[in-house]
């Protein structure tokens, strides 16, 4: 088969149509409202609970696009202050350690990075290309532990306007907590997850920051994704290797059972949609792709509110459209970061991301299209490991444990919404967990042969 022919099948398999109607916001909208509130100060306090008719007091610390969806009547957001969020110390000694060492080349790459955080942030200056691309190197290597599995996702279509009480998935008592408030349920995808990372690991002193096994040799980590039902795509899976190099190109395959092989994917594919849903697989996480696939610049600081430490074990969605987590919600300095494509054909024009200043994680996203207008928004609820209810979770869907002191801003949801579809994708993640792996393990999971067992 062609390259070309073999994309157009992917491409079949994976992506739906998004038709493209006017969006409300431009990036320089966004950009105004940002610079308007950047030294706003929060006028309500830890405990307050903020309803609609206080909404004017939370629209300086809520991304200006995502206050259409989070304000509405029945709104109920709990201010709770998060706490301390940094990284275990293994992390900080390593940033100590070798910090100083980072450098960054003239194509934007990093250079000689051991472990740890690579770059100070407090040093940043707003405009700055160079900066910019500091902060996405800094995302790429915030602390993430061995890796991040979760047994049991959920990939929710929501269409806005009318309710889901029918759908098969509120059947399940097991699940029926989660999905309150309103919105119809157009499909429900389910499948596994697991990224590991095999360098770089401010864990692994003893081992030179890294796994010392032929199979990692060379790579920053190995991505599975898997999908088990419905029936028509169930079995359709995708593997990405992100060599350590950071001039490398990924190697990445996918195996869609009407093609009944693994095949290997192109970038562009990588920015298409997956399976019909609103999100790609270069926008796990907020952001999941190359660094040196994109310029960057870096915007400045903003104290946002997000749900960084949730008072769930799992996502509690409510609201009009069912796409709002119910939940607390804490002010959170981030870090703002443009990204601009180098690709021509990314079907993004550019996209923010706020990045947390202490944890290093992403709480929201948004995507302009080609014509400057806004597509997709994304919010992601984060919960501490260790606090209780993540460990009651992760005992109730299965998960592999945790250890005590892991110290992880843990991926609980990442909730992405079509304002030109009308639509959502809300990911749940239950059942996840950073659990201390063994290479024999990763071998039986992350090994391209795996795509296809029992198939």
């Amino acid at each position: 088969m062609t390259k070309t022919g073999l994309r157009n099948a992917l491409l079949t398999a994976l992506a739906v149509a998004h038709p493209l109607c006017a969006g409300a916001v431009t990036p320089e909208e966004h950009f105004a409202w940002l610079k308007d509130n950047q030294s706003a100060k929060p006028q309500f306090i830890d405990g307050d609970v903020i309803t609609q008719d206080k909404a004017d007091l939370i629209r300086p610390f809520i991304p200006l696009e995502y206050q259409p969806e989070v304000i509405f009547d029945g709104m109920e957001m709990r201010i709770k202050d998060a706490g301390d969020l940094s990284p275990p110390e293994i992390y900080k000694s390593a940033t100590a350690q070798f910090q100083a060492k980072v450098t960054l080349a003239a194509d934007g790459a990093i250079e000689n990075y051991t472990a740890g955080q690579p770059f100070e942030p407090a040093t940043f200056k707003p405009g700055s290309v160079e900066d910019g691309t500091r902060l996405a190197w800094n995302f790429a290597y915030r602390w993430q532990n061995d890796g991040l599995r979760i047994e049991d996702i959920h990939w929710v279509w929501v269409r806005k306007g009318g309710e889901h009480s029918a759908h098969e998935v509120m059947s399940d008592a097991k699940y029926k907590e989660y999905y309150q408030g309103g919105g119809t349920f157009e499909r429900v995808l389910t499948g596994p997850y697991q990224r590991v990372y095999f360098s770089h690991r401010a864990d692994l002193a003893e081992t030179g920051y890294k796994i010392d096994d032929g199979f990692a040799k060379g790579t920053e980590f190995r991505e599975y994704t898997g999908f088990t039902s419905p029936f028509d795509i169930s079995g359709t899976a995708f593997l990405i290797l992100r060599y350590d190099d950071p001039r490398k190109s990924d190697d990445s395959w996918a195996y869609i059972p009407s093609l009944r092989r693994v095949r290997r994917i192109s970038v562009e594919v990588k920015s298409d949609s997956l399976l019909g849903t609103d999100h790609t697989l270069e926008d796990f996480y907020c952001f999941s792709g190359r660094p040196l696939e994109h310029n960057w610049e870096y915007v400045g600081t903003k104290d946002i509110l997000a749900v960084a430490r949730s008072r769930n074990a799992d996502t509690v969605f409510y609201g009009p459209n069912g796409l709002i987590p119910l939940d607390d919600w804490a002010v959170r300095t981030t870090d703002v970061v443009k990204m601009t494509p180098k690709r021509e054909n990314h079907p993004y024009s550019s996209k923010y991301m706020y990045i947390d200043r202490q944890s290093g994680e992403c709480y929201y996203a948004n995507a302009f299209d080609k014509g400057g207008q806004l597509w997709k928004l994304w919010q992601l609820s984060k919960v501490w490991t260790d606090d209780p209810q993540y460990q009651a979770g992760g005992a109730k869907f299965k998960a592999q444990p945790t250890a005590p002191g892991t110290r992880m801003s843990a991926f609980q949801s990442i909730n992405v919404i079509d304002v030109q579809n009308s639509r959502g994708t809300l990911v749940p993640c239950r059942g996840n967990s950073y659990p201390d792996t063994t290479i024999k393990d990763v071998k039986k999971i992350l090994d391209v042969n795996y795509l296809t067992e029992g198939r």
